[in-house]
């Protein structure tokens, strides 16, 4: 509760995607270090961007459920950066053309749950 305010389903609802995404992150990440077949490109980076941003993600989340801003705003630019690293999927080739998706599609709902609505007010208490 931040100064009095309950904290609206939303915020609820992104805490647990992004706890959901961080254990997936560092789960892909992690997996994907053993499978990156000695090359360089594009499939590193999303290794080691997914890795970081899942390890972000799980020490922020308690503060995105306590209505944390600073927490909000770091949410707020690693989901971009996960945003930007989806688009990029979309051109690297077919076959991550659904991870690029999914990646689009979270980042987007997280961003739209985090600053609509109810959230920005309990944001704003804190």
């Amino acid at each position: 509760m931040a100064n009095g305010i309950s904290r609206p389903m939303r915020v609820t609802l992104v805490g647990v995607i992004i706890v959901i995404d961080g254990l997936l992150g560092v789960l892909l990440g992690v997996l994907g270090i053993f499978n990156l077949n000695d090359s360089i490109g594009a499939g590193i980076w999303g290794v080691i961007v997914s890795l970081i941003v899942g390890i972000i993600y799980l020490l922020v989340a308690k503060g995105i459920f306590d209505g944390n801003r600073i927490s909000r705003l770091i949410v707020a630019i690693l989901t971009v950066i996960n945003l930007l690293k989806g688009v990029s999927y979309l051109f690297a080739g077919r076959e991550i053309l659904v991870n690029g998706l999914i990646d689009i599609i979270i980042a987007l709902i997280i961003l739209y749950l985090l600053y609509g609505g109810k959230a920005r007010l309990f944001f704003a208490s804190a």
